[in-house]
């Protein structure tokens, strides 16, 4: 008998860490299992650096799922709708739903919330959800009327420009709500760093038809939030340097028919509207003497991309991944997701159920913290 083999020679925890660091960030489940093979690798993926640079090698965060407001089977009571959040990857939350509370808006790993079940009538009550930790924490009453206005909200970074956005979802915010009440615009900003709610008002040209039969989330370029508040005719842009308010057109009339802003690539605004099973995006650009225009970028055959056969309706574009790329598009078939860049479909809810109207992606790193397993 020959000697017996030699044991393959250990590898360095920084080469197991460098396989890990390349693990998709929309399959959090593996890391969780390679975390679970042995104490290093746990202690690897549990650290605090690791989960640093996990961010920046990726640098885009993934969508984890969509939040909405869905209510049970496929009853029309609207009184039955709440705050729930659908995953679309191996990520599952704490907690999917929140009771008697809308989704208003998602962004830099928070959701906004919002609920009229106050103490006083006409209050409104604002909160801030994290699908990750499943924290819930509520704002300071917004005392308005809110019912007798038609408003939009907004929930960002309070970083600003000078944010990443790899991993600000613990630090300090702001909720910027705009809301008409047809003869002026008003403006309500709320600071975590200051713990309250700021207001002004503008009076803008805005056009006379105010009213919005289904939301339209809002986008975020070029330092300005962009809000849907009218039925198309007018955009509302917030500029969070100035806190001023200005009303633009959009690229095209709409006739009633769905639309998205969306943030482009560049920055800068874009729009993404369905007519006659296409898919036409816009950019809004501005040349060097400062005026802005919109120049349209794309046309998607939404027809041969989803194989539309048997739908006799059409398409519905009912949310934009900002960052990522992806559009959630709802057929007769169920729900879909596009991806622009390398134009891949992929079903994110099967065909019955609620009919959900409007859809808030929610991107974020999640890299599990599992050195409790080892204790």
């Amino acid at each position: 008998m020959g000697p017996p083999p030699r044991p393959s020679p250990k590898l360095p925890e920084e080469i197991f860490e460098e396989i890990l660091l390349r693990f998709p960030p929309d399959d959090p489940a593996r890391l969780v299992r390679a975390a679970l093979v042995c104490k290093p690798w746990c202690r690897i993926v549990a650290g605090p650096g690791f989960r640093r640079r996990f961010r920046q090698f990726h640098r885009t965060p993934p969508i984890l799922g969509f939040l909405c407001n869905s209510g049970d089977g496929d009853s029309e009571d609207h009184s039955e709708e709440f705050a729930r959040f659908v995953p679309t990857s191996t990520f599952r939350p704490p907690r999917s739903e929140c009771r008697n509370w809308f989704v208003a808006d998602a962004r830099h790993g928070r959701a906004l919330l919002y609920s009229w079940k106050c103490e006083r009538p006409f209050d409104t009550a604002f909160a801030i959800w994290d699908p990750i930790t499943g924290e819930h924490v509520k704002l300071p009453i917004l005392q308005e009327e809110l019912k007798s206005l038609i408003w939009s909200a907004a929930v960002l970074c309070a970083g600003g420009e000078a944010c990443d956005h790899l991993d600000c979802s613990h630090g300090p915010f702001q909720v910027v709500m705009v809301g008409t009440d047809f003869s002026q615009i008003h403006a309500y900003v709320y600071s975590s760093e200051a713990g309250a709610w700021s207001r002004t008002s503008q009076l803008l040209p805005l056009s006379e038809y105010l009213l919005l039969q289904e939301a339209v989330p809002n986008a975020l370029a070029d330092n300005a939030l962009y809000f849907a508040v009218g039925c198309g005719s007018d955009l509302l842009m917030y500029d969070l340097a100035t806190q001023k308010m200005s009303a633009i057109k959009p690229p095209v009339a709409l006739d009633g028919q769905r639309f998205v802003l969306i943030t482009m690539d560049t920055g800068r605004l874009g729009f993404a509207i369905e007519k006659d099973f296409k898919l036409y995006l816009w950019s809004r650009e501005v040349s060097p003497e400062g005026d802005a225009g919109w120049t349209q970028s794309r046309v998607i055959d939404l027809k041969k991309l989803l194989s539309i056969g048997r739908c006799s309706s059409r398409p519905d574009v009912v949310g934009y991944a900002n960052g990522v790329g992806v559009f959630f598009v709802r057929t007769c078939d169920g729900l879909f997701t596009i991806d622009l860049k390398s134009s891949q479909v992929k079903k994110a809810r099967k065909v019955g159920g609620t009919v959900i109207p409007i859809v808030f992606p929610y991107t974020s790193f999640y890299t599990p913290a599992l050195m409790q397993a080892y204790r």
